[in-house]
Parts: C-alpha cells; sequence; structure tokens
C-alpha cells in the first residue's frame, strides 16, 4: 500500500485527475453546447448526463492516453530498466501498481465529471431508469482502456514525440469518427468504434444491446493490450497484445448495425404513457400532462370538422432534432416537448400549436429555410387558423415573410364552399401525413 500511494504521489496520476475536472467540468459547465438544451440536457435525466459524458471523452481520453504514455516510458528515459529488472520485485507487480494510480486517478475524475450531472438530475427529481448503468461501464472502461494504451505504448515506445504523437492522433480520430457519425457519412461500425460516443439526440434513445456488447468486448480488447504492453517482458509477448484488439474487432464488427438508426431503441420505462383521457405524455414529462390536457383535448375537439381525424394525443418519443421522417399514424396527433413552437406554450396557444398542419408533424423536421419549407409552414399556419375558426396572420422570420402566403391562402380557402374547404383542408393533412405533394397548392387551388 505504501508502495502504490507513492505512486500516486510522484506519477502524473493527480495531474490527470485535475484535467478530467478541468476539462470535463469546463466545458459542461461554462460553455453552451448541445449539452445543455432540452430535455437531452446534459442535468436533465440520469440517461442523458452518462451518456453526455461518454460524449466528452472526445476531448479528454487523448489527455488520459498522452498523460499515461509520459508516465509508461519512466523507466526507459531515467535509464533504470536495467536496475529494476536485477532487483527481486517482479515487473509485472511493478507494472501493475503503475497502472492502478494512473488508471484510478482517471476512473476517480470521470465518475466526479458523471456524479456532477447526476446529481442536479437528483436535486431536480429527474426519473430514475436502468438504462444509464451500461452507458457508466462503457464510460469507465474507455478511460481504463486510455489509460491502459497509454501506459504500454509509452513503455514499448520511450521516445519525446510519443506522448504528443498519441494524443494528437487519439484526438483528431476520435473528432472524425464522431463528427462522421453527427453527419451519417461515415460506416456505422466505424463510427461506433469511436470513444467519444455520437450527440445524444433525445432523452428515450438508449443503444440497442448488440451495440453495448459490441462497444464492451471492443474496449476489453484495448484495456486488456495496454496492460499486455506495459507488463511484457520480451518481444514475443508484446506481439501478443495484437490478439486482444484482432479479438474485440471480430466480435464487435458483426454485431454493429450497418445503419445509425438501428443504433438506438427507447427506454421504455422512461417513454411509457401517463394519460388524462386521450390525451397522454410520457412517465419521464409527466408533470407537463397537466398542460396540454386542455389544450389537447380542445384541439380534438376542433379536428373533429374532418372526415379522418386523430382520436389521440400522444407525446412521441422521436427526437425534435431527427431529420428523418417517421411513419404517421393518421389516429394520433403526436407532440413532442422539446419541439420549439412548443416552448413556453399552454392554454390556447398550445392549442394552436397541436392544430398546425391539422394535427401532423412537419414534413421537413428540423431543417430550416428554403421555398418548400417556407410553403409547408404557410400551409400548417392556415390549416390551424381554418379549424379554429377565424385568421391571424403568423409571426415568422422568413424572408419574405410566411404572411405572404398565407394572407392568398386563406382567402383562396374561405372563397369556396364549406364543403370544398373541409374537403381542401382534408386533403392537405393527408399529404403532410404521407409528406408528398403540396398542401398550400391543395388549400388555394384544392385537390386535382
Amino acid at each position: 500500500m505504501s508502495v502504490f500511494r507513492t505512486e500516486l504521489r510522484r506519477t502524473v496520476a493527480p495531474w490527470v485527475l485535475v484535467a478530467v475536472l478541468a476539462v470535463g467540468l469546463g466545458f459542461l459547465l461554462f460553455s453552451r453546447g448541445p449539452w445543455s438544451h432540452g430535455s437531452a440536457a446534459w442535468n436533465a435525466t440520469w440517461l442523458t448526463s452518462v451518456r453526455w459524458s461518454r460524449y466528452l471523452l472526445v476531448l479528454v481520453w487523448p489527455i488520459i492516453v498522452g498523460a499515461a504514455a509520459i508516465q509508461g516510458m519512466r523507466d526507459a528515459r531515467a535509464g533504470v530498466g536495467e536496475l529494476f529488472r536485477s532487483t527481486p520485485r517482479p515487473a509485472g507487480q511493478r507494472g501493475t501498481t503503475l497502472a492502478l494510480a494512473v488508471g484510478l486517478a482517471a476512473v476517480v475524475g470521470y465518475l466526479v465529471l458523471v456524479a456532477a450531472g447526476v446529481g442536479q438530475v437528483v436535486a431536480d427529481g429527474g426519473m430514475f431508469t436502468a438504462a444509464w448503468m451500461m452507458q457508466l461501464l462503457l464510460g469507465v472502461l474507455s478511460v481504463v482502456a486510455g489509460a491502459a494504451l497509454g501506459l504500454g505504448l509509452g513503455r514499448l515506445l520511450p521516445y519525446p514525440i510519443t506522448a504528443p504523437a498519441l494524443t494528437v492522433l487519439a484526438l483528431v480520430g476520435g473528432l472524425v469518427l464522431q463528427m462522421s457519425g453527427e453527419t451519417e457519412r461515415g460506416a456505422n461500425p466505424a463510427v461506433l468504434l469511436g470513444i467519444g460516443q455520437v450527440e445524444p439526440r433525445g432523452p428515450f434513445d438508449v443503444s440497442v444491446p448488440a451495440v453495448q456488447f459490441g462497444q464492451l468486448c471492443w474496449l476489453l480488447g484495448l484495456s486488456a493490450a495496454g496492460f499486455l504492453l506495459l507488463l511484457a517482458s520480451s518481444a514475443r509477448v508484446k506481439a501478443l497484445a495484437l490478439l486482444p484488439v484482432a479479438a474485440g474487432l471480430a466480435v464487435a464488427l458483426p454485431l454493429f448495425p450497418a445503419a445509425p438508426e438501428n443504433n438506438y431503441t427507447v427506454d421504455k420505462t422512461a417513454a411509457a404513457l401517463a394519460c388524462d383521457g386521450p390525451v397522454c405524455v410520457t412517465r419521464l414529462h409527466e408533470d407537463w400532462l397537466s398542460t396540454v390536457a386542455g389544450p389537447g383535448k380542445e384541439a380534438l375537439r376542433l379536428l373533429e370538422k374532418l372526415p379522418q381525424r386523430p382520436n389521440r394525443v400522444e407525446e412521441s418519443t422521436v427526437s425534435f432534432r431527427n431529420n428523418k421522417v417517421s411513419p404517421r399514424d393518421p389516429a394520433r396527433l403526436l407532440m413532442q416537448q422539446d419541439d420549439y413552437a412548443m416552448y413556453g406554450k399552454s392554454g390556447p396557444s398550445l392549442t394552436t400549436t397541436l392544430l398546425s398542419g391539422a394535427g401532423t408533424p412537419p414534413c421537413h423536421a428540423a431543417s430550416y429555410g428554403g421555398e418548400q419549407n417556407d410553403r409547408e409552414d404557410a400551409a400548417r399556419w392556415v390549416m390551424a387558423r381554418w379549424l379554429i375558426g377565424s385568421y391571424a396572420p403568423p409571426h415568422s422570420y422568413a424572408q419574405p415573410p410566411l404572411q405572404t402566403r398565407t394572407d392568398p391562402a386563406w382567402s383562396a380557402l374561405k372563397a369556396v364552399p364549406e364543403a370544398e374547404q373541409t374537403a381542401r383542408v382534408a386533403a392537405a393533412r393527408h399529404l403532410e401525413l404521407t409528406c408528398t405533394g403540396d398542401p398550400l397548392r391543395v388549400l388555394t387551388e384544392g385537390a386535382r
């Protein structure tokens, strides 16, 4: 134990702890990044808190690898390798003590980083589910793998360039894989090998078991390779360090999905529904039910004007920032708490928002701008105002303003008989459900 305490004091271990906390907490607390928005924020749920901590490993992991590499080359740089080999204390024992000191410091730093977010979740009464546990294990194992690889490669290559080169390679490689995953331009199995995971999209998404098990095997292989390099006393044993890496890849790559949309499933506990009559929200957002119950019921009442209408209002578990169009059920009016249009809405203003597009999600999802999107936004506004029974121009930052489109569409729609108006709104709603055609043209000219 005294040897271990000495290693803690005289190695880079304390500085690893400081660096992990300074970088991780510095970004999460003082930088307005994607981890600070909506119900997927860093301090919103247990799951998102752990996942954002893993996300930032793309910046923290290179520090761990580089610092561990500096420590791994200590004996060779000090010229005491031959002296230590002549002592009765086994080399493996010395290496294990060193690895424990550096690895423990890195893991403690990471756990404090996670605890800082989870503590805020607990203080705010955030919902507890078990989905975060595997994410925490993978994050801790990533940190261990970084420390082991750094120590092993530092001992294998005790040159001044080793530590900075490893740090740069780890940083650049991690960022490339992470950005490739977020833009969906990289091969999905390769992206899933990255240490820093892809940006969490919503509070309900949890990795499928195949992804979790594959990443577990990959990280175990990296950790085993690092320890073999650190403890090996011969070139033959050092060469065997490639075997656990190859084994990890052999298990992980066939398990990883080919397409990124198959990486995640829904956290069933958080997504379970709590209902007030026909209006339902998820258990995660159960406190929102009192806000949306009245406006939701009113929206369903107004939608009775249409021949085919929803009979249920339900919170969607698909992230609002998901740009892929999901299948639309005509019997459900889906809403999303993180939808920008929902922020701060209650009462009649929330009813109007729910009636947008005659109770359908927008087809352009979270993308912005462009002629097609502006025409759809104008059509959705006119449909909502028709259901309410009175017209008011929309507030819009589009250029030209949406009012230049909604005014003519409203006038054209109201100029035809009531039955034709109903038919046009119903046809425009069908186009929004199928994401085909031009609903604004249908409202103005009728279906053809």
